[in-house]
């Protein structure tokens, strides 16, 4: 669960090197956002796909085998968070345990409960705004939430709050 894999590459060699707890960052190269996943073990990862969370191989997760595939690259990604949040992550059981307690929720939202928060909520076990904390960590100045939800029209899929 200490893996870090800086460049993104196949799904087939991240599987090699992933264990369970780590997050995977999988690249969208036609999107703003990376989608976020929690692997857990033999191949398969859990994370949000709309709305619901679920658990699936990281091969479908990244989309290979879909009409609209477009070969999408994913790495390990445990740091990024704790460069922000300045704490440590839960034990590797935690984290899993945390992600299979979610089987099946309906819990998405781009702005407040996307599959990037999902990640940060197993991997730290709190609740985050990773958005302001992200920001509030670096001198980019964050854009209101307002302008956000304006900006993309996802924001109002999934209406169902959840409170952890």
């Amino acid at each position: 669960m200490g893996n870090v894999q800086n460049r993104f590459t196949s799904v087939d060699k991240v599987l090699l090197k992933c264990e369970p707890g780590d997050l995977i960052e999988i690249l969208h190269p036609h999107s703003s956002f990376n989608h976020w996943a929690v692997y857990v073990g033999e191949g398969t990862v859990i994370h949000v796909r709309q709305p619901w969370i679920r658990r699936e191989s990281l091969q479908s997760a990244a989309g290979l085998g879909r009409e609209n595939y477009c070969a999408k690259l994913v790495r390990i990604n445990n740091y990024k968070h704790i460069r922000v949040l300045k704490q440590a992550p839960q034990s590797a059981q935690k984290i899993v345990e945390s992600a299979k307690e979610q089987l099946g929720m309906e819990w998405y939202n781009m702005q407040f409960y996307g599959c990037e928060m999902f990640a940060v909520r197993c991997r730290f076990g709190v609740k985050v705004d990773i958005w302001k904390e992200f920001y509030k960590s670096t001198e980019i100045e964050r854009p209101s939430d307002t302008a956000v939800a304006l900006s993309n029209p996802l924001v109002t899929y999934g209406h169902q709050q959840h409170e952890f």
